[in-house]
């Protein structure tokens, strides 16, 4: 069984660089661009299901890259970690390397790591004993995919997952067992 795992092509605030969790905007041009060169490696890939975040961003690049037009889940477990008071503000604002290091993250009020890890694991082990024979799609953020990066590798000694996280549109695959 194989999870592909895509993160939703660029929005306005990406290219901002403001931080981006639960407010629900829109991919721009270069978003749907993206999402339409991954639409050209996804095509290829073998999956059974797509399970997507509810938000328009991702469901906008579930829509592109989905042409086989496999069935679409939505599950709030893959909606982005909650940044709550830090939503909108510059990442260069804040220590944000800070912000994605397991058990330092605390800076304001955020949702902490562990309680999106709870959230996306749980997602991962119902995935795993649900459609062990199938191979799935998943069309979430960054934060998520940083997560799932940590359920098949584990947490670095340090803690820090900044950089476990996926370019706009980009994706990689994992292998449950």
């Amino acid at each position: 069984m194989y999870l592909y795992v895509i993160r939703h092509g660029q929005t306005d605030w990406n290219i901002q660089k403001k931080l981006l969790s639960v407010t629900d905007i829109p991919l721009n041009d270069t978003g749907i661009e993206q999402c339409n060169e991954a639409e050209k490696l996804v095509k290829n890939l073998n999956y059974d299901l797509v399970i997507c975040s509810p938000m328009t961003r991702t469901k906008q690049t579930a829509e592109i890259v989905n042409s086989k037009n496999i069935d679409i889940m939505y599950d709030d477990r893959l909606i982005e970690r909650d940044s709550r008071s830090l939503e909108g503000i510059d990442v260069d604002t804040f220590d944000y390397q800070k912000f994605w290091t397991y058990g330092k993250e605390q800076i304001e009020d955020e949702e902490t790591i562990e309680e999106c890890k709870a959230r996306v694991y749980e997602l991962l082990d119902e995935i795993k004993e649900k459609y062990k024979d199938k191979n799935i799609l998943i069309v979430t953020h960054n934060g998520i995919c940083r997560l799932i990066y940590t359920y098949f590798n584990g947490f670095p000694k340090k803690g820090n997952i900044f950089d476990k996280g996926h370019s706009n549109a980009q994706i990689k695959m994992y292998e449950l067992k």
